[in-house]
């Protein structure tokens, strides 16, 4: 991993400016779902003094928010009604369509100058008919792929991959800036998403590779504790790897980070835009078809590093999943 002088400056080189002469300047920002990824960077953003409004659709989960000084929104068009920029981060693209284009939606209030930053993981297809839409009413929109967990989010230690006009992009770095270790803008609409999509893949094989090899250790007659121990010491692993390595350890599958269905809805994601591009991806599809059959067994709302619990079941070895 890259010292922290190298990350910043990584950081310093493609963050946006934090305004554009004649350009109201984004300094009002709303968040939209509280998960995981969207509650770790509403908190950030409280946490760097920046004066914040919420919405979640399960209402509850903006209370923590609402005692740190944000403002909660009753419905999305609340909130845009409010604030320069709309940061999303949803877990479908039916609940980003909801959210921008249904009624009490995004699109009914923001303002002319103000900008959808969409961060939930969505097709590229998808993300390139957002941004025609929201232009059609007269906004921007960005769709920001990022990579990072719930605690990258809080720390600020997320790395941002946007798709969008370099002119929209050229005005985000107010909410960049807090939030973000490095950034890249990619180029048009939809490249975001299509990065998204693809280092997804990346993580989803992983997982894939590490519960074959665990429990194909397993089968021989290699302690599982040992197993893992031994490939997260190796020079074959990553971060992730060690990190979910250590999820397997404990079986605390039930503390999702990156649940097991939206890892098999990247996937299927990532099959579809390959297809559509002409690009063979024998491997995602093996991958995803597990995954698949691992959310039918009911391993869907674990961690993704639930993929091992499948392989072990499946192998005939002992050992159930934390479902708490």
């Amino acid at each position: 991993m890259a010292d922290i002088p190298s990350r910043r400056r990584a950081l310093s080189r493609d963050l946006p400016p934090a305004a554009t002469p004649g350009i109201p300047p984004v300094t009002r920002i709303g968040v939209i779902g509280l998960g995981v990824m969207g509650g770790g960077m509403a908190s950030r953003l409280l946490d760097r003094g920046h004066r914040i409004v919420v919405h979640n659709r399960t209402p509850e989960r903006a209370a923590p928010f609402a005692a740190r000084g944000a403002q909660v929104a009753a419905t999305a068009a609340e909130l845009a009604a409010r604030v320069d920029v709309v940061l999303l981060s949803l877990a479908s693209e039916a609940a980003v369509e909801e959210q921008l284009f249904g009624a009490g939606g995004v699109l009914e209030t923001l303002p002319a100058h103000g900008i959808v930053m969409d961060t939930s993981t969505v097709s590229p297809d998808f993300a390139r008919a957002v941004a025609e839409r929201v232009a059609g009413r007269g906004r921007s929109s960005v769709d920001a792929c990022i990579i990072g967990n719930g605690r990258h989010a809080e720390d600020g230690e997320l790395r941002f991959m946007v798709g969008g006009s370099a002119e929209t992009f050229e005005r985000l770095g107010t909410v960049l800036e807090p939030l973000a270790k490095e950034v890249r803008h990619l180029g048009p609409s939809g490249l975001g998403a299509t990065a998204k999509v693809m280092l997804n893949v990346l993580m989803g094989v992983e997982m894939q590779a590490l519960a074959e090899s665990v429990t194909l250790a397993q089968r021989a007659g290699i302690d599982r504790e040992l197993a893992l121990s031994m490939i997260s010491d190796s020079g074959f692993s990553s971060p992730v790897m060690r990190y979910k390595a250590g999820v397997m350890r404990r079986r605390a599958y039930g503390e999702p980070q990156f649940r097991l269905d939206l890892m098999r809805k990247d996937l299927r994601l990532a099959t579809a835009e390959a297809g559509r591009l002409g690009v063979a991806t024998p491997v995602c599809d093996a991958t995803h078809d597990t995954l698949v059959a691992a959310a039918e067994a009911g391993l869907g709302e674990l961690d993704c590093a639930a993929v091992l619990s499948h392989a072990e079941a499946a192998a005939g070895l002992a050992g159930t999943p934390d479902r708490t």
